[in-house]
């Protein structure tokens, strides 16, 4: 075998080996950011579980009668606020409180104290306290309601720190994004890198830059692709490592979940192997020959 045989063939070698890495630089890049998109979308369903599972006690007025709770229900199933309104008769409510103190008051005090109450629960992007406060000021002008109680401060502490860790979050992730392309940057100028003195020959022999970008960007846009799939069946497997191990997640961390995700990965690796490789070719297509050595 001739020197110069063994010399492209060595070349070949170095080339595949600096794809791969390309590969595996892109995927576990992708990996990391697709985990970071997962936790925001189960930091944000959590935070709504939460909110939907607060409840707005409103205690009716003494006598009301059914059929005017019966018209306010009516009227206050359609507000846009309202997920769902559970009627509590004060029977109900003392039995409750039987069970809960394990006595019963209503023999000992000979009347039950106690009002019909109404339980609502409404939709997470109404939960704030300035919604609160104006919903407040819409149900006091109601006839039937006598009173109402929620935890103020539970709610103003809660949407506080929510904002607060959506912020740092998508801080988190606007870094993570950005530090991702600059690696994936990386990798792309280093494969790219082998091959500049081909980049130069053909720019010298009078191919049009349109015709140089042509190759590179359809193999840089392959390897962001290769790269995304890689990342994604890395990501499919953290999903049912997770879902074996913590059942109760199966819900939120769902394989129509991971497909959105999975397609997101992909077109960033597309768009980041196109860009940097666009931009290195550019780059060895502006440097003299001479500076292609150093």
């Amino acid at each position: 075998m001739s020197i110069s045989n063994r010399e492209e063939q060595f070349n070949k070698r170095r080339l595949r080996y600096s794809y791969l890495s390309v590969i595996v630089s892109v995927g576990l890049v992708l990996f990391v950011l697709g985990v970071m998109l997962t936790l925001l979308n189960q930091a944000r369903n959590l935070t709504d579980e939460l909110k939907e599972n607060f409840t707005f006690t409103l205690f009716l007025e003494p006598g009301t009668t059914e059929s005017g709770r019966d018209v306010f229900l009516e009227k206050w199933s359609m507000a846009p606020e309202i997920r769902e309104i559970v009627f509590i008769s004060k029977e109900d409510a003392a039995n409750q409180f039987q069970d809960e103190l394990g006595e019963d008051f209503v023999d000992f005090l000979g009347i039950n104290p106690l009002s019909d109450a109404l339980d609502l629960k409404l939709y997470s992007s109404f939960v704030s306290p300035k919604v609160l406060r104006q919903l407040e000021i819409r149900l006091r002008k109601e006839s039937i309601v006598e009173d109402m109680v929620y935890d103020r401060d539970l709610i103003s502490a809660i949407h506080n720190n929510i904002g607060k860790i959506t912020i740092a979050m998508i801080i988190a992730a606007i870094v993570l994004l950005l530090v991702s392309i600059a690696l994936i940057n990386s990798s792309i100028r280093l494969a790219i890198y082998s091959r500049r003195f081909t980049i130069k020959t053909m720019q010298l022999v009078g191919a049009t830059k349109a015709f140089i970008h042509k190759p590179f960007l359809f193999q840089g846009i392959k390897l962001g692709f290769i790269g995304g799939f890689f990342a994604a069946l890395l990501l499919a497997l953290l999903f049912q490592l997770v879902r074996q191990f913590y059942p109760e997640l199966k819900t939120s961390l769902n394989w129509m979940l991971w497909a959105q995700e999975a397609i997101i990965l992909a077109t960033l690796g597309l768009f980041i192997t196109a860009g940097s490789t666009a931009i290195s070719v550019r780059r060895y297509l502006a440097l003299k020959t001479n500076q292609l050595y150093e």
